[in-house]
């Protein structure tokens, strides 16, 4: 702020100081009258940028003793910047017919043409000059004025045609995916509904789940084409993501292996991108375990830490023992697509696979964590208390 006060003040400042050494340059012309007059023209420079008029009102005493000029070219200078062509002609007629008129004070005053012309080529020029310099500054600030609006205008041009680009992309990738990979599923869900129709009876809770599995996964990806075709304002009324209330329904599609702890998350309020990446962590550890370690035992385990929101899922080896397909020590897309949903609030990720042969995904996320309201029998499973080794120690 000093700076910048500094760099508007410094021309101003730097005009009065030249001013005043003006009037002590010629103290000695006149009386104590003019050096009053003088004062006082200098004094009307300090309140000039406020009462632009005023103070060239008060500047022309000064100007009437025929020896100072620059305070009232400067006041006249300012009148001219920031008033109006009315008072800007007015004012420089008045400064034209100070300095042309022979006051009494001055002398005799010669009235050969040579003299009078120029007088008015002072007059015109002390009148004149302030007129135009600052016409010249304030086109000057006009054209920076339109060539900012310019380059906002353009900006906001490129933006445009970068957002209707990528909404043709996410309408090209909604296709392609409606196209593809929905009609796959829905092969699955249909075949998986005749499967339960037709296997014995100890198989058809197996073949209910790959009914299931596959028909959430399509209303997921009809969640995804929607949210690609439509634009931005629309997604936001659109089908809402999945949150902390989608938990207990994910855990419990699990199976009986899968417990957890999510009693931390009930009436806990925050951002809907923070619960969606949340589910998403969840859902992707889940099915990794069911994927690498089947028959495994897998915990869930939410709890609040004072950066934020901690998950973490880990599961125990399955049958078979370790697999290193999945669980390696490279990542996959399904933890990448973790790391960066993560990354992307702010939070990190970490997954590593335990002595044990088991794994382990912990997702960090830094919160400001508001007061939840009375908690109420938690739905997400059965409480454990303690720490998150002794949560796993089961």
């Amino acid at each position: 702020m000093r700076r910048i006060l500094t760099r508007r003040s410094a021309p101003r400042l730097a005009v009065i100081t030249v001013a005043a050494a003006e009037i002590w340059a010629t103290r000695s012309l006149g009386g104590p009258s003019a050096l009053a007059a003088g004062c006082l023209a200098v004094a009307a420079l300090t309140v000039c940028g406020r009462w632009p008029v005023c103070a060239l009102i008060a500047t022309l005493p000064a100007l009437s003793l025929g020896y100072i000029w620059l305070a009232p070219m400067a006041a006249l200078y300012r009148v001219a910047l920031v008033s109006g062509a009315a008072a800007t002609v007015y004012c420089a007629g008045a400064v034209a017919v100070v300095s042309f008129v022979p006051w009494p004070h001055l002398g005799p005053v010669s009235w050969a043409p040579s003299a009078v012309a120029l007088a008015l080529m002072f007059s015109g020029l002390v009148s004149g000059a302030p007129v135009v310099l600052a016409r010249l500054v304030a086109s000057q600030r006009e054209l920076r004025a339109r060539m900012a609006e310019l380059a906002l205008a353009r900006a906001r041009e490129e933006q445009l045609v970068s957002r209707q680009t990528i909404l043709r992309e996410r309408v090209r990738l909604s296709r392609d995916i409606h196209d593809t990979v929905a009609h796959h599923l829905s092969l699955i869900t249909l075949q998986a509904g005749a499967l339960e129709v037709a296997v014995p009876p100890d198989r058809r809770q197996d073949a209910a789940l790959v009914r299931r599995s596959s028909q959430a996964a399509l209303a997921d990806l009809r969640r995804l084409v929607t949210l690609l075709r439509a634009p931005a304002a629309d997604r936001a009324e659109g089908v809402s993501p999945p949150g902390f209330a989608d938990l207990p329904a994910l855990v419990a599609a699990g199976g009986p292996l899968v417990t957890s702890d999510l009693e931390c998350l009930h009436g806990l309020e925050c951002a809907p991108e923070v619960q969606e990446a949340v589910f998403r962590v969840v859902q992707e550890s889940l099915t990794n375990a069911r994927k690498y370690a089947p028959g495994g035992p897998v915990a869930v385990l939410a709890q609040r830490t004072p950066a934020g929101l901690e998950v973490q899922v880990r599961n125990r080896r399955g049958r078979g023992g370790p697999v290193s397909d999945g669980h390696g020590d490279s990542e996959g897309s399904g933890i990448q697509g973790m790391r960066e949903r993560t990354a992307a609030l702010g939070g990190t990720l970490r997954a590593h696979r335990l002595p044990d042969g088991g794994f382990s995904v912990c997702a960090s996320f830094p919160l400001p964590l508001p007061t939840v309201t009375e908690r109420g029998p938690s739905t997400a499973g059965p409480p454990v208390t303690g720490s998150i080794t002794s949560f796993y120690n089961l």
